[in-house]
Protein backbone atom coordinates (compact mmCIF):
# COMPACT_ATOMS: atom_id res chain seq x y z
CA UNK A 1 0.00 0.00 0.00
CA UNK A 2 2.91 2.25 0.77
CA UNK A 3 4.25 1.83 -2.80
CA UNK A 4 0.82 2.85 -4.15
CA UNK A 5 0.89 6.17 -2.27
CA UNK A 6 4.45 6.81 -3.44
CA UNK A 7 3.45 6.15 -7.07
CA UNK A 8 0.47 8.47 -6.73
CA UNK A 9 2.68 11.16 -5.17
CA UNK A 10 5.23 10.87 -8.02
CA UNK A 11 2.46 10.98 -10.66
CA UNK A 12 0.91 14.06 -9.00
CA UNK A 13 4.30 15.79 -8.85
CA UNK A 14 4.98 15.06 -12.54
CA UNK A 15 1.53 16.30 -13.50
CA UNK A 16 2.12 19.51 -11.52
CA UNK A 17 5.52 20.06 -13.18
CA UNK A 18 4.07 19.52 -16.66
CA UNK A 19 1.27 21.97 -15.90
CA UNK A 20 3.66 24.64 -14.57
CA UNK A 21 6.31 24.35 -17.29
CA UNK A 22 5.85 26.69 -20.24
CA UNK A 23 4.42 24.95 -23.24
CA UNK A 24 7.07 23.66 -25.59
CA UNK A 25 7.18 25.52 -28.87
CA UNK A 26 4.92 24.00 -31.46
CA UNK A 27 6.38 22.49 -34.55
CA UNK A 28 6.75 25.02 -37.35
CA UNK A 29 4.84 24.05 -40.48
CA UNK A 30 4.66 25.86 -43.81
CA UNK A 31 2.51 24.61 -46.65
CA UNK A 32 1.47 25.45 -50.18
CA UNK A 33 -2.07 24.53 -51.21
CA UNK A 34 -4.69 25.42 -53.82
CA UNK A 35 -1.89 25.63 -56.37
CA UNK A 36 -3.20 26.39 -59.86
CA UNK A 37 -1.97 28.37 -62.84
CA UNK A 38 -3.34 31.65 -61.48
CA UNK A 39 -2.03 31.58 -57.91
CA UNK A 40 -1.27 29.74 -54.69
CA UNK A 41 -2.21 29.79 -51.00
CA UNK A 42 0.63 29.81 -48.46
CA UNK A 43 -0.20 28.91 -44.86
CA UNK A 44 2.00 28.54 -41.82
CA UNK A 45 1.60 27.46 -38.19
CA UNK A 46 3.88 27.32 -35.16
CA UNK A 47 5.54 30.63 -35.99
CA UNK A 48 6.38 33.27 -33.36
CA UNK A 49 3.12 35.00 -32.41
CA UNK A 50 2.47 38.66 -33.28
CA UNK A 51 5.66 39.13 -35.31
CA UNK A 52 6.20 40.61 -38.73
CA UNK A 53 7.54 38.27 -41.40
CA UNK A 54 8.13 38.46 -45.12
CA UNK A 55 6.72 35.69 -47.30
CA UNK A 56 8.37 35.31 -50.70
CA UNK A 57 7.12 33.11 -53.53
CA UNK A 58 9.94 31.87 -55.80
CA UNK A 59 10.31 29.89 -58.99
CA UNK A 60 11.44 26.51 -57.64
CA UNK A 61 14.10 25.90 -60.29
CA UNK A 62 15.79 29.27 -60.87
CA UNK A 63 14.86 30.76 -57.46
CA UNK A 64 13.58 33.87 -59.21
CA UNK A 65 11.28 35.99 -57.03
CA UNK A 66 7.67 35.99 -58.23
CA UNK A 67 5.97 37.96 -55.45
CA UNK A 68 6.74 39.12 -51.88
CA UNK A 69 4.35 40.10 -49.09
CA UNK A 70 4.87 41.40 -45.55
CA UNK A 71 2.57 39.63 -43.10
CA UNK A 72 1.94 39.99 -39.36
CA UNK A 73 1.58 36.59 -37.67
CA UNK A 74 -1.58 36.23 -35.59
CA UNK A 75 -1.65 35.57 -31.86
CA UNK A 76 -2.14 31.88 -32.58
CA UNK A 77 1.17 31.78 -34.49
CA UNK A 78 -0.42 31.06 -37.86
CA UNK A 79 -1.17 32.86 -41.10
CA UNK A 80 -2.82 32.22 -44.46
CA UNK A 81 -1.99 34.22 -47.58
CA UNK A 82 -3.56 33.78 -51.03
CA UNK A 83 -1.74 35.42 -53.92
CA UNK A 84 -2.76 35.69 -57.54
CA UNK A 85 0.31 35.35 -59.72
CA UNK A 86 0.79 33.70 -63.10
CA UNK A 87 2.56 30.37 -62.75
CA UNK A 88 2.70 29.73 -66.51
CA UNK A 89 5.58 27.48 -67.52
CA UNK A 90 6.58 26.61 -63.93
CA UNK A 91 6.80 23.08 -62.56
CA UNK A 92 7.78 23.96 -58.99
CA UNK A 93 7.10 26.82 -56.60
CA UNK A 94 8.89 27.61 -53.33
CA UNK A 95 7.62 29.75 -50.43
CA UNK A 96 10.18 31.23 -48.03
CA UNK A 97 9.37 32.95 -44.70
CA UNK A 98 12.01 35.38 -43.36
CA UNK A 99 12.16 38.14 -40.81
CA UNK A 100 12.25 41.58 -42.46
CA UNK A 101 15.82 42.68 -43.15
CA UNK A 102 17.38 39.22 -42.83
CA UNK A 103 18.21 36.68 -45.48
CA UNK A 104 18.11 33.58 -43.29
CA UNK A 105 14.77 31.80 -43.71
CA UNK A 106 12.62 30.87 -40.74
CA UNK A 107 10.83 28.23 -42.81
CA UNK A 108 10.43 27.25 -46.45
CA UNK A 109 8.35 24.80 -48.46
CA UNK A 110 8.40 23.68 -52.07
CA UNK A 111 5.65 22.18 -54.20
CA UNK A 112 6.24 20.35 -57.49
CA UNK A 113 3.41 19.79 -59.97
CA UNK A 114 3.31 16.87 -62.44
CA UNK A 115 3.04 19.13 -65.51
CA UNK A 116 3.81 22.78 -66.03
CA UNK A 117 1.06 25.32 -66.42
CA UNK A 118 0.57 26.26 -70.07
CA UNK A 119 2.22 29.47 -71.14
CA UNK A 120 -0.03 32.39 -71.99
CA UNK A 121 -0.63 32.76 -75.71
CA UNK A 122 0.67 36.21 -76.58
CA UNK A 123 0.91 35.97 -80.37
CA UNK A 124 -1.66 36.88 -82.95
CA UNK A 125 -4.74 34.75 -83.30
CA UNK A 126 -5.23 32.14 -85.99
CA UNK A 127 -8.11 34.02 -87.62
CA UNK A 128 -6.13 36.74 -89.42
CA UNK A 129 -3.71 34.38 -91.24
CA UNK A 130 -6.61 32.10 -92.22
CA UNK A 131 -8.64 34.99 -93.64
CA UNK A 132 -5.59 36.28 -95.56
CA UNK A 133 -4.87 32.84 -97.02
CA UNK A 134 -8.53 32.35 -97.98
CA UNK A 135 -8.86 35.71 -99.72
CA UNK A 136 -5.59 35.29 -101.62
CA UNK A 137 -6.67 31.78 -102.75
CA UNK A 138 -10.00 33.14 -104.00
CA UNK A 139 -8.25 35.99 -105.88
CA UNK A 140 -5.72 33.60 -107.44
CA UNK A 141 -8.51 31.24 -108.51
CA UNK A 142 -10.46 34.10 -110.06
CA UNK A 143 -7.37 35.20 -112.03
CA UNK A 144 -6.79 31.66 -113.31
CA UNK A 145 -10.43 31.33 -114.35
CA UNK A 146 -10.43 34.62 -116.26
CA UNK A 147 -7.11 33.81 -117.96
CA UNK A 148 -8.29 30.46 -119.35
CA UNK A 149 -11.97 31.24 -119.94
CA UNK A 150 -11.39 33.52 -122.98
CA UNK A 151 -8.84 31.38 -124.77
CA UNK A 152 -9.29 31.77 -128.56
CA UNK A 153 -12.04 34.41 -128.31
CA UNK A 154 -9.98 37.56 -128.42
CA UNK A 155 -11.30 40.37 -130.61
CA UNK A 156 -9.33 41.29 -133.72
CA UNK A 157 -7.74 37.92 -134.39
CA UNK A 158 -8.33 36.02 -137.62
CA UNK A 159 -10.98 33.41 -137.05
CA UNK A 160 -10.40 31.33 -140.22
CA UNK A 161 -12.90 29.64 -142.60
CA UNK A 162 -15.08 26.78 -141.74
CA UNK A 163 -16.24 24.30 -144.34
CA UNK A 164 -19.41 22.37 -143.92
CA UNK A 165 -18.70 18.69 -144.11
CA UNK A 166 -21.24 15.96 -144.19
CA UNK A 167 -20.39 12.66 -142.85
CA UNK A 168 -21.62 9.31 -144.01
CA UNK A 169 -23.83 10.16 -146.97
CA UNK A 170 -23.67 10.02 -150.81
CA UNK A 171 -21.60 12.75 -152.44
Amino acid sequence: MRWLTRCLAVAATLALLVALLPAASAEMLLGLRDLDCSGVTVSGTGLPASTDVSVTLLDGVHLRELVRQSITIGTSGSFTWRTRVSLGGLRSVRAVVTRPGTAAPIAWAEHVVPSACPLAHTGSGHVLPMVGFSLSSIAFGFLLLTAFAYKGRHVGLYQGRHLAVRCGGNP
